[in-house]
């Protein structure tokens, strides 16, 4: 597993061993011979490591290793991160503003007076949770006028603000779900963590010069 490429296997110098480490459990130590270059010099090492060490060095050497960085994990958190804030920053266009509560709509009713019928709205509650005018106790409409009245219409603003933010909130639980889901899934990963590559190295020659 540590054979470099472009060389045959019989001209390895751990050919026998890596041979025979095959029975060896992917936690026990084996000896081998690495070959490093480093200041323009060649050094011959000797080395243990256990085969689940060298499979880790093979693959992060020669395998493409990937990162939450390459694989756009960190760019898709920070992404968030931005979404995150410009919710924050949208909820502030409903600060002083009217919001109706849930349940609450708009109903029309006909008045009939000498000169004619007329229409008029109430915002109509499933309960009496609305303040009263003039009552001690709480009542469940609030009588707007006609539809020209600014009664009317912040009613009906009101209404459109509590329904856009009702969807907001249905997205934003949605958004939740996925994300705990993401924290479970990398969780889960530290039972496929294997322990750092390590190496120690107990004898050193120099080979060569390299010029």
């Amino acid at each position: 597993m540590m054979l470099h490429p472009g060389i045959d296997p019989g001209d390895c110098l751990n050919y026998k061993t890596c041979g025979s480490a095959i029975e060896l459990t992917p936690d026990e130590e084996l000896e081998l011979v690495r070959i490093r270059e480093e200041q323009m010099r060649q050094y011959q090492e000797q080395i243990r490591l256990t085969r689940r060490s060298a499979a880790i060095m093979m693959l992060m050497r020669r395998g493409c290793p990937q990162s939450p960085e390459s694989l756009g994990i960190v760019s898709a958190v920070e992404a968030i991160a931005t979404t995150l804030d410009n919710i924050r920053t949208g909820l502030t266009n409903f600060d002083g503003q009217y919001i109706a509560p849930p349940s609450c709509e708009l109903h029309i009713y006909n008045v009939k007076r000498p000169s004619g019928t007329y229409s008029y709205y109430k915002l109509t509650a499933e309960n009496a949770i609305f303040a009263p005018s003039e009552k001690e106790q709480q009542v469940r409409v609030i009588h707007l006028s006609h539809h020209n009245d600014a009664r009317y219409i912040e009613a009906q603003l009101g209404i459109e603000r509590r329904n856009k933010l009702t969807q907001v909130r249905t997205l934003l639980q949605n958004a939740s779900a996925l994300l705990e889901e993401a924290t479970r899934l990398l969780e889960q990963t530290t039972d496929m963590n294997s322990p750092n590559a390590t190496v120690e190295v107990f004898n050193i020659d120099e080979i060569i010069s390299i010029d």
